[in-house]
């Protein structure tokens, strides 16, 4: 039994891709570098250029609910594009963005998932195409593009949505076009465009322990901006990229980092291209699309798929060439490549091409969705409901990190008293079979 409470639910068994099939969905309006999660079953796709070149946004948000395969709308606060979305707690952030003429925003659109209604919070700073990770009960907002000197950032706007207040952290170095995520309770940040004149790019690898509280500094085997990136299997993977706007070359390096080795390694993509999207499911990492031409602008279909179990790649297409789109995924069975089309030539797409599988258990919910825990807050008395039955085992840790408790084989409902421990926050992990979740607690005393 894993005793932290930065946990990722992780399919142990391997994904055939005899059993593998793609679908095709649409959005209600066409845009590229929209914001996309997958939280709670359901895909959350935010804001948007629905003009590139002039920059026209729109605050469109569709949403995809899995569970009855349908679609619905609603909107942000503001017009923007490259807004950073992530969900956590039973809420979705959408956060900063490119306002319409190319400006910066700090706003932040939070959707209560359970009420169905909306509030605003604000970035500590204007940050557009900033890159959101969660680590406990902590969200890391870092970098972008801002109203800052060179038009770049090094913030990182740190919301704690346990005690609902920002903090301010740094980057090393100021960029956008960066990349990042988190695996456990380590961050990490790199590549990009260190400003928006002459676009240098930069190999800058920024590597935050939240356990420590400390930075470190580590470079990519090459500088690149526009760089794709997804966590999978403990290792964070950092795939192609513009190498620099005067060569006009693009990448197909992918940057492979260790983190509990703190080691890294290479591969390689089968072409060069920037702005990738990534998801995963089981033991498959997918990278889609992407521009494959930058002096040309050019879109492509490509999907590059790595296998954790073998280390083996394979190519597979979508439908029609996507680039500036974005990836999501559910419920360890599906994944979503959304929107995009061509940057500069304002090809528009509304393709949702959604690849499924089968064997990793399309119609099986998550964890997350199995079980309920409640009240939250509560007065130290909480009950934890397996809606499908099934024995699951639990480990209690408090804000610390802590172990307070653990029970083994309980039943589809079992009750827990929290006041006899010090503190106001815990961490309870839920373990199902090889699948685990974590929810996190609030108890008023």
């Amino acid at each position: 039994m894993k005793k932290s409470i930065y946990i990722f639910i992780i399919a142990m068994g391997c994904i055939s891709q005899l059993h593998a099939q793609w679908t095709l969905e649409h959005l209600s309006q066409a845009r590229i570098f929209p914001g996309t999660f997958g939280y709670q079953d359901k895909v959350y796709v935010a804001g948007g250029y629905i003009q590139a070149t002039t920059g026209i946004m729109t605050n469109r948000v569709d949403i995809y609910d899995n569970a009855s395969g349908s679609w619905s709308i609603d909107s942000l606060s503001s017009v923007r594009g490259d807004v950073a979305v992530i969900g956590v707690n039973d809420k979705v952030y959408f956060a900063g963005g490119t306002t319409n003429g190319f400006g910066n925003a700090k706003e932040v659109d939070i959707y209560d998932v359970v009420s169905g209604t909306w509030s605003v919070d604000s970035l500590i700073t204007t940050q557009a195409a900033c890159i959101p990770v969660t680590i406990g009960n902590k969200i890391y907002f870092a970098g972008g593009t801002s109203n800052a000197p060179g038009g770049v950032t090094k913030v990182v706007s740190v919301y704690d949505y346990i005690t609902d207040t920002w903090t301010t952290d740094s980057l090393s170095q100021a960029r956008f076009g960066h990349h990042g995520a988190a695996v456990g309770d380590v961050a990490v940040f790199a590549g990009g465009y260190i400003n928006t004149t002459s676009y240098p790019t930069t190999k800058r690898v920024d590597i935050y322990n939240a356990t420590a509280n400390t930075w470190d500094t580590a470079s990519l085997s090459q500088a690149r901006g526009n760089i794709a990136c997804i966590a999978a299997g403990g290792k964070i993977f950092f795939a192609g990229g513009l190498v620099s706007v005067a060569s006009g070359a693009l990448s197909n390096v992918v940057d492979i980092y260790d983190v509990a080795g703190n080691s890294w390694s290479t591969a390689a993509l089968s072409m060069g291209r920037r702005s990738i999207a990534t998801a995963t499911i089981g033991n498959l990492v997918f990278f889609a699309g992407g521009e494959q031409n930058f002096n040309q602008n050019t879109p492509c279909k490509r999907v590059d798929i790595y296998n954790l179990t073998t280390g083996s790649w394979t190519i597979d297409s979508m439908s029609v060439p996507h680039d500036a789109l974005a990836g999501a995924q559910l419920n360890n069975n599906k994944v979503f490549f959304i929107g995009g089309g061509s940057y500069m030539g304002n090809l528009l797409n509304d393709e949702v091409e959604i690849y499924s599988d089968n064997a990793a258990g399309i119609n099986e919910p998550s964890l997350n969705n199995m079980f309920t825990i409640s009240p939250n807050p509560s007065n130290g008395i909480v009950t934890i409901k397996n809606s499908h039955g099934a024995a699951f085992d639990f480990c209690i840790y408090n804000s610390t990190g802590q172990f307070v408790q653990s029970g083994t084989n309980m039943q589809s409902v079992c009750s827990i008293d929290l006041c006899r421990f010090n503190g106001t926050v815990f961490f309870i992990t839920i373990i199902n079979g090889t699948n685990e979740c974590t929810k996190v607690i609030s108890i008023i005393k």
